[in-house]
């Protein structure tokens, strides 16, 4: 009677462990269908206003929406790029998630700006993401406050739901009395 306790316990066991492979591989197959990444294409336009005439045709557009709020002389483009984000399926399972991370460097100088960003984006309804954008100085010496370069204080930061091929503005204090004022463009393309 013992023995046959033991090997019912033992084949109980043993089809468990098998039934349970067989699940978490047609687990893995459900997974394998899924549409699970995503691609979001960013580009960004960093845009200082300040005593500038001459007019820039890549910001026109921008341009003119900008001079209706603010009382700057100008505007120029200081840099432009692009940069593709993956999206893959968050543990939550309702979204997809991914992050970048890019240096740029100012039109005519050596200055760099890093620029991070955090999309995110429901799997339905499509045609929107959530994307988190931070600026900050790349050629600044860390301080106390500051030690390294995911610590220091952004020169701007903003969070907003945008939908596909619109654009984003986002606007950033001047960092001195006589500094610039800097404007991130920012404009997502979708890419299911």
């Amino acid at each position: 009677m013992y023995e046959m306790l033991k090997r019912s316990i033992r084949c109980t066991l043993i089809g468990a462990v098998a039934l349970g492979a067989l699940s978490g591989a047609a687990s893995a197959q459900e997974d394998e269908k899924a549409p699970d990444i995503h691609n979001v294409l960013l580009t960004f336009h960093l845009v200082q206003a300040d005593g500038f005439t001459d007019e820039d045709p890549e910001i026109s557009e921008v341009v003119s929406e900008l001079r209706k709020i603010f009382n700057f002389k100008g505007y120029r483009l200081l840099s432009t790029s692009v940069f593709n984000i993956g999206l893959v399926r968050s543990s939550r399972g309702a979204y997809v998630i991914g992050d970048g991370l890019q240096r740029v460097f100012l039109t005519g100088s050596d200055e760099a700006l890093t620029i991070k960003a955090e999309v995110s984006s429901r799997l339905a309804p499509r045609g929107t993401v959530r994307a988190k954008v931070t600026l900050t100085d790349a050629t600044t010496r860390p301080t106390a406050i500051s030690r390294s370069p995911s610590e220091r204080l952004p020169l701007l930061e903003a969070s907003a739901t945008i939908r596909d091929g619109k654009t984003m503005v986002v606007g950033s204090p001047r960092r001195t009395a006589d500094g610039p004022v800097l404007f991130l463009i920012v404009t997502p393309r979708i890419d299911p």
